[in-house]
Order: structure tokens, then C-alpha cells, then sequence
């Protein structure tokens, strides 16, 4: 199914093209913007995989939207329409990186071979599941599903795509993230996006890939968390400091200067698990982390993030991964093995 978004300010063309777009198969129309504030707020929450936009937008010309757009988006594939055709306006449309310049009305043949188009190149049906899955739990403040939800995530990149197909579509995961964060600018999101950069590694290696995905999943919650709640900055970063010690909820509470039943209730209000089950995620991840870098056993790696013995780590591993460490990292060995 191909997520489709129109940019245009002509309610006749928008009703028409809504009504083309509701018979034909294949495809879905997710909204409809007049112009590019509103279709980044469409974008970063229901990620259309095909924009078509206007040439014209009141004060907004339809090819810079575009340009805006794929300088975010990369992976999203943008069509500019018009009422006329100018070979000026067609270069300046390819130069912007629009893939077709195409003109209005568009034909529900031509609509077609460009859903066919797009099916081709897309999402498989599971990638597509996982990834709206995970824009879901992110929108309902449910950090664990988000952790889960990542990881099958990653697997189905590593099991379907080459490495040039997981790079843009992790590009593309990765800004849409950051715009689920309210009040994200350029500045911020370049920031963010210079912090969490796409390696070789992170490509090529599914744990590292995951480990990466996850660090992305924690900064989004924590931005919008600490939105309303500033002194839990220094809770997040007393957890992130201190993974190689054990940490109690009263110190936790006493570094932000509230009690421990007030810190219980803003982690189940925007995790949905509690301080400990954070805590225990926050160190299985850095435990997944040494164990794709490093020669470090399991209890070197248990001790090293607090747990006084490795028979009580894996215990606890198994719990939150459904799976021992050591079956973890055969299982990612082997997948990392196989992807392209």
C-alpha cells in the first residue's frame, strides 16, 4: 500500500484527485496539505511514501516545498503538478530532485503506473507494519513496545534490503523520529542527526544497527518527557552516568529533587514501565552494545553494568529479551552474516 500526500490549494483538483485516489488500488491517501507547514505535520505523522504537489502555492512555490521536503525525506518520492508546461520549470524540478513534472489534471493511467512504480521500489508489507508499529508506540508514551518493535524492525532491513536500500530507508526512519519531537528545527535536527550518524557499522551490523535505532528511540521519549518535566534531564543523564553501579529509585528521586512515588508516576505516564524495568533496558542495550564490539564474556560484561552476578544478568536478560545473551548474539551473528 502506497501512502500518498497532495500539496495543493485548489478544492475542485483536491476533491478529484481524492476521489481517483479512494478507486484506485494499491495506494491510500493520507491528507491533504495548502502548503508546507501543514504537509510536515502530515509527513511526520503518517510518512506518505509519494508526494504530489502543486507548482504553485500562494506565497510558496511548489518546487522549493519539494526541495525542503527531500532534503529532510530523502526516500520520499515527489511529483510536481502544473496547469502549463516550461522547460525552466522542469529543470528547476529536476534540480530539486522531483522525480516526474507532470501535468493537471493527472490521468488515473498515469496514477497507476506510478503506484505500480512505487510498489516495486517500496516498503515490504512486515517493514511497513514494523515501522507504524513503532510511530505508534512512540505515540502512545509505550518505550517498551518501541524497544521490541525496533528490533523486529531491524531484522526485517537486515533480512530484506542491501546495504544501499537500509541506508536510505534509515535515513528516512531517522528524520521522521525527530519530527515526531513538537517545536524540531533545522538547527536541532541537523544536530541530532550529525550525533546519531549513519556508520558503515551501524549498516552492516544488526546489533549495532539496533543499538543505534534504540539510542534514537530514547532521545525522542526523553525530549518529550522532559518537555513538560525539565528536572528529569538530570535523572536520564544520573541513569546514562551510572549504568556500571546499581541504581536505587530513591537516589534517582533525591537527584531530581522529588519524591520516589512522583518519578514513578511521570515514567509510567511517558514509558508506561517503571524506573527499574527503564533502568534494566538502559544496560541490557549497553550489555547488546559490548557484545558486538568486544571479546568481553558474559560476566565480564555483567559485572561491568552492576550486576553482582552473571547467573542473575542472564536471568534478567531473558526476561526483558526472550532470549539468553548467548543465543542474542548467535542469532544477530547469523543475521549479520546474511544480510546484504
Amino acid at each position: 500500500m502506497v501512502n500518498i500526500l497532495l500539496i495543493d490549494q485548489e478544492p475542485l483538483f483536491q476533491q478529484a484527485f481524492s476521489k481517483m485516489i479512494t478507486e484506485t488500488e494499491d495506494c491510500q491517501l493520507v491528507g491533504i496539505a495548502e502548503n508546507s507547514k501543514e504537509a510536515f505535520e502530515i509527513i511526520s505523522r503518517y510518512h506518505p511514501q509519494v508526494i504530489f504537489c502543486d507548482v504553485v502555492l500562494g506565497m510558496e512555490n511548489g518546487i522549493a516545498v519539494c526541495s525542503l521536503i527531500k532534503e529532510h525525506f530523502p526516500e520520499i518520492v515527489t511529483y510536481i503538478l502544473s496547469n502549463y508546461c516550461n522547460f525552466r520549470m522542469i529543470r528547476r524540478s529536476m534540480d530539486a530532485g522531483v522525480e516526474e513534472y507532470l501535468n493537471k489534471p493527472i490521468s488515473r493511467t498515469k496514477l497507476l503506473e506510478l503506484v505500480k512504480k512505487q510498489n516495486g521500489l517500496g516498503q515490504n508489507e512486515e517493514e511497513n507494519v514494523q515501522q507504524e508499529a513503532l510511530f505508534a508506540a512512540i505515540e502512545q508514551k509505550d518505550y517498551k513496545k518501541a524497544y521490541d518493535t525496533a528490533k523486529e524492525l531491524v531484522e526485517c532491513l537486515f533480512e530484506e534490503c542491501d546495504r544501499r536500500e537500509r541506508r536510505s530507508k534509515l535515513s528516512m526512519l531517522e528524520s521522521s523520529l525527530f519530527y515526531m519531537i513538537p517545536g524540531m528545527d533545522n538547527i536541532q535536527k541537523n544536530y541530532y542527526l550529525q550525533k546519531y550518524e549513519i556508520t558503515v557499522k551501524v549498516l552492516t551490523k544488526s546489533t549495532l544497527c539496533y543499538y543505534w535505532l534504540i539510542q534514537i528511540i530514547t532521545e525522542v521519549f526523553r525530549q518529550l518527557c522532559t518537555m513538560k518535566y525539565a528536572h528529569m534531564n538530570k535523572v536520564f543523564q544520573y541513569i546514562e552516568n551510572n549504568k556500571n553501579n546499581e541504581i536505587s529509585l530513591s537516589e534517582l528521586a533525591e537527584e531530581a529533587g522529588i519524591s520516589s512515588g512522583y518519578l514513578s508516576r511521570i515514567f509510567k505516564k511517558y514509558y508506561k514501565i517503571s524506573v527499574v524495568d527503564y533502568i534494566h533496558l538502559r544496560k541490557l542495550l549497553q550489555a547488546k552494545y559490548y557484545m558486538a564490539t568486544s571479546e568481553m564474556n558474559i560476566s565480564d560484561i555483567s559485572f561491568l553494568l552492576g550486576y553482582s552476578e552473571a547467573g542473575y544478568f542472564c536471568k534478567i536478560f531473558k526476561k526483558y529479551e526472550g532470549q539468553t545473551p548467548s543465543a542474542f548474539h548467535k542469532n544477530s551473528q547469523i543475521l549479520t552474516s546474511q544480510a546484504g
